[in-house]
């Protein structure tokens, strides 16, 4: 198949002096498993997806100045998702010029996918080529999603956002959780692939500190990623519906704790003790937070260790 460089310049509105990258941008990974001497783009797709949301968080940052991070991340969120993707590509119509693989031409099922894919790694290739780089990049960023942002932001979240359990971006909100409370590096690992070429499905594992603690299947590693950090943040934070299935008794607030206290002098704690329940304290109203938990309804405390009880597996 005949790679229409040229077209897809004019379409794009950048030249690319590096022409076997442009290519690259638009090369499947059906289409290398037919051919194995090209590259396909999913290195680009994820290169371009951080470079992707550092320009349009930038952008927020400065030209909304009065929404709070709630505000911002809606307004992100409706600029860098699935869908704004892949309908700008089609839009475009850079859709017609993807190289895929003979099985996955014959179905594309996941073509929408591979539109959202391809606008990722053509920010990569813009940000990478040598008469490229970051402001060539946010040039056809912002050509394409503008018409998406609004002309005021609201100062904060909406309500109907507010009351969603927050694993809109499950990946963003595990890699903020961990890095917060210091849990450890985040893996995601790519532990096999199966089916066949038109319709692969990719399982993936979640390691957080060495140790694995979900495992997801998808029909593109983004997705099984996704549903891997859903996974584990659901593991790592809430145990609440669970819980209150059960019918019971959360345990007592700090204000009940005061007023239960027994007589007497109580034992001293050591000071690397009270340090670890301080934190423990901290992490667990940060979860209930953005868990969106009621104070009558709160995480499941363990009284002596401070800590989240009976977390799902």
């Amino acid at each position: 198949m005949i790679f229409d460089v040229a077209s897809c310049e004019e379409i794009i509105g950048f030249s690319f002096k590096d022409k076997n990258l442009l290519r690259q941008c638009f090369t499947h990974a059906s289409y290398t498993h037919e051919h194995p001497s090209f590259q396909n783009n999913e290195r680009l797709e994820f290169f371009g997806d951080s470079v992707l949301g550092y320009c349009v968080s930038e952008y927020l940052y400065k030209n909304y100045p009065n929404s709070d991070e709630g505000a911002l991340t809606e307004i992100k969120q409706s600029l860098v998702s699935h869908k704004p993707l892949s309908e700008a590509i089609q839009r475009l119509g850079l859709d017609e010029y993807v190289l895929y693989g003979e099985g996955e031409r014959k179905n594309l099922k996941n073509h929408s996918a591979a539109c959202e894919n391809l606008f990722e790694a053509i920010v990569a290739g813009i940000y990478l080529d040598e008469d490229g780089g970051l402001e060539r990049a946010k040039k056809f960023i912002f050509d394409e999603l503008s018409s998406l942002l609004p002309k005021t932001a609201p100062a904060k979240a909406t309500k109907k956002s507010e009351k969603r359990t927050p694993v809109k971006d499950p990946k963003n909100l595990l890699q903020e959780y961990v890095q917060k409370y210091k849990k450890g590096k985040i893996e995601y690992i790519v532990k096999g692939r199966k089916g066949p070429d038109h319709n692969p499905t990719f399982v993936v594992s979640l390691a957080v500190d060495g140790k694995e603690i979900a495992e997801a299947e998808g029909n593109s590693k983004k997705e099984a990623e996704k549903i891997c950090a859903e996974k584990g943040l659901k593991r790592l934070t809430t145990k609440q519906k669970s819980y209150a299935a059960k019918g019971e008794k959360p345990a007592k607030n700090k204000s009940a704790e005061k007023t239960d206290k027994p007589k007497g002098k109580p034992k001293a704690k050591s000071g690397k003790t009270a340090a670890k329940k301080k934190e423990l304290t901290r992490s667990n109203k940060w979860i209930s937070k953005r868990l969106n938990l009621s104070v009558s309804n709160p995480l499941p405390i363990n009284k002596k260790s401070g800590s989240i009880t009976a977390l799902p597996v």
